[in-house]
């Protein structure tokens, strides 16, 4: 379990550092282009293109690393009137459904790239192979799965210990 514990401490270290650098990434493409339009006009055409595949690699990231601690399904308002019993069946069925629609994203995320890849499709402005970008759908969705499962296994390891004491 420590070996786990390690690797998934390894896995949430690149992907903050996947989060930041995506993060500044926007922050200094979108801000480059205002100040071109307003300062220099004219506009960078390829930080439209760049920003919006960029912003699903972030969206994907943090919804893993929200996946981790249990915060990205869950709605409360039922799990917390179930019985101290019932809530750690709940937690392995949600984890269960969460896993199993994550791993639907991840296959037709694959399928896409996949499919990008023997057409050889290429983007509109920078010519960059599309597969590129669809590849973060299965990247996040597969660090997604990691963290629904990690989830799952520290809450009903941590109900045992409590419940041994």
């Amino acid at each position: 379990m420590k070996v786990f514990k390690k690797i998934m401490n390894a896995v949430v270290a690149v992907e903050k550092f996947i989060l930041v650098i995506s993060t500044l990434l926007i922050l200094i493409l979108t801000v480059g282009n205002v100040f071109s339009r307003k300062v220099i006009h004219r506009s960078w055409s390829f930080t439209e293109e760049l920003v919006v595949a960029v912003f699903v690699l972030v969206t994907l990231m943090a919804a893993a690393l929200a996946c981790r601690e249990g915060e990205l399904v869950n709605l409360s308002l039922v799990t917390d009137r179930l019985p101290e019993k019932m809530k750690k069946p709940s937690v392995i069925l949600s984890t269960i459904l969460c896993v199993i629609f994550t791993a639907i994203l991840f296959r037709f995320g694959m399928d896409k790239v996949l499919t990008q890849l023997a057409n050889g499709k290429r983007t509109f402005v920078l010519n960059w192979p599309e597969w590129i970008f669809w590849s973060f759908v299965p990247i996040g969705s597969g660090c997604m799965i990691l963290h629904f499962i990690e989830f799952c296994i520290d809450f009903c390891t941590d109900k045992n210990k409590k419940e041994d004491k």
